[in-house]
């Protein structure tokens, strides 16, 4: 198969070495869209997840908060002294948490989000083995609606 390129304003086959460079770019720009794709996904991870028909901060100060009680409740089977019976929602409000399979269920959203994320990454990495050209490559974005959960 030959490539046509243009050179000084004429199109013309590329020669075999000029394919081996644009081969060279091609596989560049899949290994830093990969990087790419792979910053997408530990953004979505630390971003937001939906839960009860809101949307819950999963930043890293929000992540530690949680994974902290998960920790205590998976070591205790009960919150730690202290726990406040909710967790706050990014519009401010507060999700009742009274029991610890409602906690089990907010750790199981956010971590059902993280699964979308993997696959959604896989998706795109799907998309990228795939690409061929630089404009194919580049046209690899991570569009992802996040759907809000109706209330349980």
């Amino acid at each position: 198969m030959t490539k046509q390129i243009m050179v000084d304003g004429i199109v013309r086959d590329a020669t075999p070495a000029e394919l081996a460079e644009i081969n060279v770019s091609v596989d560049d720009m899949k290994t830093a869209k990969n990087q790419e794709i792979n910053a997408w996904r530990a953004d979505a991870n630390m971003s937001t997840f939906p839960h009860a028909g809101k949307q819950f901060a999963c930043d890293a100060l929000s992540r530690s908060d949680i994974d902290g009680v998960a920790n205590h409740v998976g070591l205790f089977s009960e919150f730690p002294t202290g726990f406040p019976g909710g967790w706050k929602a990014l519009d401010n409000s507060m999700l009742d948490l009274a029991t610890v399979d409602a906690f089990r269920a907010l750790y199981a959203a956010m971590t059902a989000q993280g699964t979308r994320n993997f696959n959604h990454s896989q998706e795109l990495k799907a998309q990228l083995a795939a690409a061929s050209t630089p404009e194919e490559i580049a046209a690899i974005r991570w569009e992802v609606s996040r759907p809000v959960e109706e209330a349980n």
